[in-house]
């Protein structure tokens, strides 16, 4: 019989976070870590916004901080840092809501043991996360501030459709949210779990296990997207114990994806969205190469040479568009120069510059956010032909 689930999030708060839970944590801070100096070197907005719908009681049974806490932590290393710039001006509110006030008056105890919270504001609520998300809903709406909002949900039936399309249209809005995808992938035959995932039981029963996250996030919530908006996921697996939970990242900004996408490949340097073996790669699953060839290819990033390939055959590139491609298709730059720097070396890859009489330096590809903000077309590529 499964456990209530009020019985379900105490037991969770009651004791030590697992190895799960903590890499999940890790994700979230070095994400913030990343978001945070965006929007405060430069005065851009006026206001910002960060909220935590799921805040829990800031720390678990041995006191490791949970993601309120680490969004504090790391908001005062970065306001305290001498080094880094500052805008000034800016109004920043942290927002923590839990439905259980147990859980708040024990957060509100662990912040007060943070000392000073100068430079933001910091706001508390017990509500159930349908009341505080529409009391936030028109604040998220708004134009002239950021926004970061972390939903760590337990289960799958908060973020539901209605909620992720009104998330993804609020204006410089970046999402976190973690999901129980194992869930769906074992009980999809329920109700219970269609009701909130009304897709074909044949076609997610044939999904395999490990896959079933970045299924969820590619063939259920991408396909919310409307057509003709830009909005980028990102997903980012778990395995606990036989379970598989997960992250999704959203935004409408490449620098906010590349962000994502950098602490991903920090926490796995094969595919950059696991922390199992989620491609049934022999390599990694044996922990070292073997005899034949065949058997030391990542799927994911031969996947991408292939794709890659195909893109330069299909017409010259400009630097930014291979810069889109390889974010849309989970990488980084540095894999693509990686990549591009063997194409050269093999003969494959034709480098010119897009002004005539300029020779662009060999190993020079110039694909960043830096270039593709500014529109700067500095490098055209094209496969050479047999």
């Amino acid at each position: 019989m499964p456990i209530p689930k009020r019985r379900q999030m105490a037991k969770f708060h009651d004791s030590e976070f697992d190895e799960a839970t903590l890499l999940k944590l890790e994700i979230f801070r070095g994400y913030i870590r990343e978001w945070i100096p965006v929007f405060l070197t430069k005065n851009r907005f006026s206001h910002i916004h960060i909220y935590d719908f799921f805040a829990g009681p800031g720390t678990d049974k041995a006191g490791k901080p949970g993601s309120p806490i680490i969004i504090i932590e790391e908001l005062k290393k970065y306001l305290a840092d001498p080094k880094v710039p500052k805008a000034t001006g800016v109004d920043i509110t942290l927002y923590f809501n839990d439905k259980d006030k147990a859980h708040i008056d024990s957060l509100h105890k662990s912040i007060e043991s943070l000392g000073s919270t100068s430079g933001f504001s910091i706001e508390l609520s017990n509500l159930d996360f349908p009341d505080a998300y529409q009391k936030k809903l028109p604040e998220l709406k708004s134009n002239d501030s950021a926004k970061l909002v972390l939903l760590d949900q337990c289960g799958i039936k908060q973020v539901n459709d209605h909620v992720f399309k009104e998330l993804i249209e609020c204006p410089t809005t970046d999402i976190l949210f973690f999901i129980s995808s194992g869930i769906i992938h074992r009980f999809i035959s329920e109700g219970s779990i269609r009701q909130y995932f009304p897709m074909p039981e044949e076609e997610i029963k044939s999904i395999k296990r490990q896959e079933i996250h970045r299924y969820i996030c590619r063939s259920f919530y991408e396909r919310l997207i409307p057509s003709g908006q830009t909005y980028y996921l990102a997903p980012f697996s778990i395995l606990k114990g036989t379970n598989i939970y997960g992250i999704i990242y959203g935004s409408s900004n490449f620098l906010g994806l590349q962000k994502f996408l950098k602490v991903c490949w920090n926490e796995d340097e094969v595919t950059g969205e696991a922390n199992y073996d989620i491609d049934d790669d022999p390599i990694r699953r044996d922990g070292q190469a073997g005899l034949f060839p065949e058997f030391n290819i990542i799927k994911k990033q031969d996947t991408f040479r292939q794709d890659m390939i195909n893109f330069l055959k299909s017409g010259h590139k400009s630097n930014n568009n291979i810069y889109r491609f390889t974010l849309e298709n989970g990488f980084l730059p540095k894999h693509v120069n990686d990549l591009f720097r063997q194409f050269q070396r093999e003969g494959k890859l034709i480098v010119s510059s897009p002004v005539p009489g300029i020779e662009v330096p060999k190993g020079a590809f110039y694909i960043s956010w830096d270039y593709y903000k500014d529109k700067q077309y500095k490098a055209r590529f094209e496969w050479k032909k047999d």
